[in-house]
């Protein structure tokens, strides 16, 4: 089957990713983007050439389970069925801490994939200073996402995880469960329904983690 290219004009394709530049929030401890020539054509060279730096876990990216030392899966051996997948976005502009079972209860059938829609959607993209308050995830969202063997879940923050949340629960549950989790998305421009989500993270043997790109695709408009 060809596909026509109205399939895929811009109206109909929204990036959910995060623009990696300098001033990008990133979690305590793991290491800022920095984007640094090493060759200029400006300096007689005859090409221009860069070198990045920065943790795999800054701006959009996905978790692998070894992430949490669930299992012994490293980023590259993802499956590509989890990366490219029915997803319905579900808004929750209501939560101001913590997504909870309640908030999911009824609205999670048919479905494979959920990327949450929150107050933090926005704030990275918009360069805002390292939120510790930004809704989460709590116990009894992922047991609920568990429960309704979900296979993809993706946050418009850096973490499914609260920042004063200890010994990681949320993550051990999901990716204890084979569960991909897509962190650092930019939803602010989208509207909650169903698509298709294309997230298509670097394949690097051995990484807990990596950079990734996440678009949406209008699923009313595909065959």
């Amino acid at each position: 089957m060809i596909l026509s290219p109205e399939t895929f004009s811009p109206d109909r394709i929204i990036d959910i990713s995060v623009t990696l530049r300098q001033g990008l929030a990133c979690w305590p401890g793991e290491e800022y983007w920095r984007l640094e020539p090493t060759q200029r054509m400006a300096a007689g060279y005859h090409c221009n050439l860069s070198r990045a730096t920065m943790g795999l876990h800054t701006g959009t990216h996905v978790d692998a389970p070894w992430h949490f030392g669930e299992g012994d899966r490293t980023v590259e051996a993802i499956p590509l069925r989890q990366l490219v997948i029915g997803a319905r976005v579900l808004g929750r502009a209501h939560v101001d801490a913590a997504v909870g079972r309640s908030d999911l209860e009824g609205k999670l059938d048919g479905i494979q994939a959920v990327l949450l829609k929150t107050t933090n959607s926005g704030k990275l993209e918009a360069l805002e200073p390292f939120d510790r308050d930004f809704v989460h995830l709590d116990e009894g969202a992922a047991e609920y996402l568990v429960e309704h063997n979900i296979s993809t879940v993706g946050v418009d923050y850096l973490s499914v995880e609260g920042y004063h949340v200890e010994n990681a629960p949320v993550h051990h549950r999901l990716l204890g469960a084979e569960m991909l989790i897509v962190e650092g998305l930019d939803l602010s421009g989208v509207e909650p329904r169903d698509y298709l989500l294309v997230v298509l993270p670097l394949k690097i043997e051995g990484a807990d983690g990596a950079p990734a790109r996440a678009i949406l695709i209008d699923s009313d408009h595909l065959p």
